[in-house]
């Protein structure tokens, strides 16, 4: 098969016919120096291209370089414009131009005079591509008393009968042998073949020059057609049948299946990651388009990059999101966007690109209405992009963390399951994506486990960084890819919520589910009790696109608390979609939230009024009423409340009794840990929790402190055996809390 390079014209498609004068000079070949350069000429940008100083006055003009004139082209006579020819497989001589979809095998009339003709198929080929008459080298498949089956390529076969056959030797499997055709039936795939005595003779090969086709414009009426693909291979999975590749070329994704025995590997060298030509035929499976594959080829060199720099180039510009603005207005929003377009950004390209995607978000209500908003975003593209009707069970994985940081526990698991998927169905490494968790440096000894697999991260939280390497950089910035988070423009601003900032985000991915999850926000302001002002906007929204009320909102927040409680590592796929009002059954949210609520409130009172008489309460002389409370010894154990739900309940009782604007601090302990809540009026003591806690590890360096959260809300960590020590440091540095001028 000779297609190639026309000889006159280089493969351009066009000749020089003559000069003319440059339009660019004028003819004169020079132009002056503070010339604008257009589009056309972008490639000069300075006069250190053309050598010469800043001074002059004048400089080479950068069409003609200085001849005044430019060539004028014509269209190539032999190639017809093409760039390509048909030539004789044999001798070369050039029949005349050649396009896709034209034949590609040609012996000219002086080489079939000359020579005895022989063809070889490519693996490319098809019985359509079998003539009648031709001589085909094959090789013996097997042999059956009523004849032989040659192969012709490894998909295409003919028979011989035994009457056929020129005898006088013994037929083994594996040897070559020379065939003429008799009869062709395409729609049987059955090929009449005779033994050829032929000698002396040229070999020429048949083989398809197809064009590339986009994946994107695969379509049902297509099916039969032989195309060419190139793409990069995102998965392998081997089957009890067929090997199956995940091809995607930018434009879409689509499977190769390729047989070479029953759950055997077809193309061993191909791996995950390599870019590749696939051409078979348009097929179906399980109703979605594949392509039964002829031939699988690894490409190299110039070759693969400039197809890989394609795919890329594509991807990126599917993947970068559009601009919707927000839902409300927020100043601290408009200066995230930039982190909030590239978080939204990564996760449309590990869409598109077939790249499984791993969610870990808090396991309370802001991280459950962050998780769900980002998964309505993005199931309904994976399942557009993806051709396997399973694709949202099997690419992406949602997992709530009991823990209010990415703890080892949760990455080990992460570690070994995403192995597990790569070494069993060949999927990619995911793309991690964290919310209303992992935004602290309690996250980075997990991020340095994840990320030495080479596991892109997004993290969205609202949690204080606490160590900050700039104005606008946290240490944990480091061992992610993007972090959206209010306290880089902000700091001490949690209230604009992880699920607040995720809703933004997943509308970002998808603006299509706006209208399905705008209600969200308010939900995850609630249950993290917001005070922002984009908290009261989302409560507007809700109530409009909803008809929620603010007690509606405290409902949804509690029983969400409740039945995640008991879920304890589930993800409450379903249950949780109906309670927060995402499958659009009103009926059954409302007959949920009414059985699961007076539930809630029952066990909340009654733990409260049993825990209160053991809630010791003073009044510092700062001013501070300080409650304290041993929560392992007089709370319920392993039963809802929690020991961090019932410390709220307690101090939200004193704030009730004593008012929202009142100085107070409650401190709900066990063996080793502590829950620490603030009211608002702690505000003019500037208390911080995130403060506290290293003054703490400096006092007592051998307590082993650790802990955080938001500045009025969080826990702290320690050795059992230091656990008097470490509360009476924390009550003297209560104490020490002066009220402001201000305040």
């Amino acid at each position: 098969m000779v297609v190639k390079e026309c000889p006159e014209c280089g493969g351009t498609g066009k000749v020089k016919a003559g000069e003319k004068e440059c339009p660019v000079c004028g003819g004169w070949g020079y132009v002056p120096a503070d010339f604008k350069v257009g589009e056309k000429l972008k490639g000069y940008r300075n006069l250190d291209y053309f050598g010469v100083e800043d001074e002059v006055d004048e400089i080479p003009c950068p069409e003609c370089h200085g001849k005044g004139t430019v060539p004028v082209y014509d269209t190539c006579p032999t190639c017809g414009g093409t760039g390509r020819v048909l030539a004789c497989d044999i001798c070369g001589k050039v029949k005349g131009p050649w396009e896709p979809g034209m034949e590609t095998t040609w012996v000219c009339p002086d080489c079939m005079r000359k020579y005895k003709v022989v063809y070889v198929l490519d693996k490319t080929c098809d019985v359509e591509d079998i003539e009648v008459g031709n001589v085909y080298k094959g090789t013996i498949d097997r042999v059956e008393r009523f004849g032989v089956f040659v192969k012709l390529n490894p998909h295409v076969r003919g028979l011989i009968r035994k009457k056929d056959l020129l005898g006088g030797r013994k037929y083994k499997p594996g040897e070559e042998i020379l065939v003429q055709v008799l009869d062709v039936k395409p729609d049987r795939g059955e090929v009449d073949l005779i033994e050829s005595a032929l000698r002396n003779y040229k070999e020429v090969t048949v083989r398809k020059e197809l064009p590339v086709t986009l994946i994107q414009d695969l379509s049902k009426d297509m099916a039969g057609e032989t195309v060419k693909l190139r793409g990069k291979v995102t998965q392998i999975q081997v089957t009890g049948g067929p090997t199956v590749f995940t091809i995607t070329d930018g434009t879409g994704i689509t499977w190769a299946a390729a047989f070479e025995a029953p759950g055997v590997r077809a193309y061993p060298k191909i791996n995950v990651g390599d870019v590749v030509e696939v051409i078979g035929k348009v097929a179906f499976h399980s109703g979605e388009i594949q392509i039964e594959t002829s031939d699988i080829t690894r490409l190299w060199g110039p070759e693969a990059a400039e197809v890989k720099k394609r795919i890329e180039e594509e991807l990126d510009r599917r993947a970068q999101p559009e601009d919707v603005g927000f839902l409300v207005q927020s100043e601290v929003l408009e200066k995230l966007k930039p982190r909030i377009m590239k978080a939204a950004f990564m996760i449309r390209r590990a869409i598109y690109e077939g790249r499984p995607i791993l969610l870990r978000h808090h396991a309370d209500t802001d991280g459950y209405t962050s998780g769900l908003a980002l998964e309505y975003a993005i199931v309904p593209l994976i399942e557009e992009v993806s051709p396997d009707s399973g694709a949202r069970w099997k690419l992406f994985k949602r997992r709530p963390s009991r823990a209010p940081f990415y703890e080892l526990e949760d990455v080990l698991k992460d570690i070994i399951f995403m192995i597990e998927d790569h070494e069993k169905f060949g999927d990619p490494l995911p793309l991690l994506v964290i919310v209303d968790n992992g935004g602290t440096s309690e996250d980075i000894p997990a991020y340095r486990r994840i990320r030495a697999y080479g596991v892109p991260i997004v993290v969205i939280d609202h949690h204080d960084p606490r160590e900050w390497v700039s104005e606008d950089k946290a240490k944990v910035d480091d061992y992610v890819d993007v972090h959206v988070n209010p306290h880089h423009v902000k700091r001490g601003y949690y209230e604009l919520t992880a699920g607040m900032l995720a809703t933004e985000v997943a509308r970002f991915i998808n603006p299509e589910v706006e209208d399905r999850i705008k209600h969200l926000p308010a939900i995850a302001g609630t249950g993290d009790r917001s005070k922002a002002p984009e908290f009261y906007q989302y409560l507007e929204i809700a109530r409009k696109a909803k008809g929620l009320t603010e007690e509606d909102l405290k409902k949804i927040a509690e029983v969400i608390d409740h039945e995640a409680y008991f879920w304890k590592f589930m993800d409450g796929h379903g249950v949780i979609d109906e309670i927060l009002l995402l499958t659009g059954n009103l009926q059954r949210h409302r007959e949920l939230i009414d059985a699961v609520y007076p539930e809630v409130r029952e066990k909340q009172e009654k733990a409260l009024k049993a825990s209160l008489p053991h809630v010791k309460s003073v009044v510092l002389p700062n001013g501070i009423r300080f409650n304290t409370i041993d929560i392992e010894l007089f709370a319920p154990k392993f039963s809802y409340p929690s020991p961090g739900k019932l410390s709220g309940l307690i101090h939200d009782h004193f704030k009730e009794k004593y008012g929202e604007d009142a100085p107070i601090l409650t401190l709900a302990y066990g063996p080793d840990f502590a829950v620490v809540r603030a009211a608002d009026g702690m505000a003019a003591y500037n208390f911080d929790l995130n403060e506290i806690i290293p003054r703490l590890q400096e006092a007592l360096p051998s307590a082993g402190v650790e802990g955080g959260g938001h500045s009025y809300a969080g826990s702290i960590k320690f050795f059992e055996g230091m656990r008097k020590e470490v509360l009476e440091e924390f009550a003297k540095q209560v104490v020490r809390l002066r009220k402001s001028a201000s305040g």
